[in-house]
Parts: structure tokens; sequence; C-alpha cells
């Protein structure tokens, strides 16, 4: 049986942690779409802290109807992120990011991030980030 060379196999450290990097990389990109197809259907994302956005949406369709809509009604644009540093162990995936964007009156909205990525069968699953709360404060109310 022939061994086929550099297959990084589903669900390993490895290619879970390319999955994320390719994530974030279709957001600094404009590709927001790239960047949910890399999501479960089901996914969680939960925003720490004490702001606008705190709490844990549950699902694609919960994100693009409740966190979406509010994030672009004050946004020029979608975020650009950089990853900035990035550790991953198992089905977890820790990510170190900077944000680019602007308030559609011209404000800058960079932002500085703590994010926790667990995957499954090549999917994001659930998202807990952290970030400047103060600048969320300061930009969204």
């Amino acid at each position: 049986m022939k061994q086929l060379k550099n297959v990084i196999p589903v669900n390993s450290t490895e290619s879970n942690k390319q999955i994320v990097l390719q994530a974030y990389a279709s957001l600094k990109a404009d590709n927001v779409e790239g960047y949910f197809n890399a999501m479960a259907d089901d996914i969680t994302l939960t925003y720490f802290g004490n702001h606008l956005f705190t709490g844990t949406y549950h699902g694609k369709k919960d994100i693009l109807d409740n966190y979406v809509p509010v994030l672009l009604n004050r946004l020029a644009g979608p975020i650009r992120i950089t990853v900035t540093n990035v550790i991953a162990e198992g089905d977890q995936v820790f990510v170190e990011a900077e944000g680019e964007s602007k308030t559609q009156d011209g404000l800058d909205y960079n932002n500085k991030y703590g994010i926790i990525l667990r995957l499954k069968d090549g999917k994001i699953t659930q998202v807990r980030e952290y970030m400047d709360t103060e600048l969320v404060k300061t930009i969204f109310g």
C-alpha cells in the first residue's frame, strides 16, 4: 500500500491549527464567508467581559442574526484579524490576535484578542473570546 506524504489527519493538533489560521486569514482578506465556512452549524461563540456583546451566541444563525448586524451597524466593514501567536494542543487552539477596523464615522477600532477555539471533525465548534472591553464600550456603547 502506498503511503501519502504530508497528509495531516483531520482532528490532529496540526490540522486544527491550520483550520483556525485559515479562518482568520479569510477574515483578514475580507472573506467573511470563508471564516463562517470553518464553523460548525451549531457553534457556540462566547464573549467575556461587561459590554454590548457579552454572552453566548448559539449556532451560526444566532451569530448572523444577532451579532453580525450589530457589529456592522457601527463598523465600516469586517474586522481584519492578524494572528500574532498560536498555540495548539489536541482539539483546542489558542490565538492571540490584533484586529483592525474603522467605524462608519472614521474612528479606529483596533482591538487585541485572546481566543480559545475548540474543533471537531475539521470544524470550529466553540469560540471563547477575551478582548479590550473598555475599547468595545467606547466604540459600541
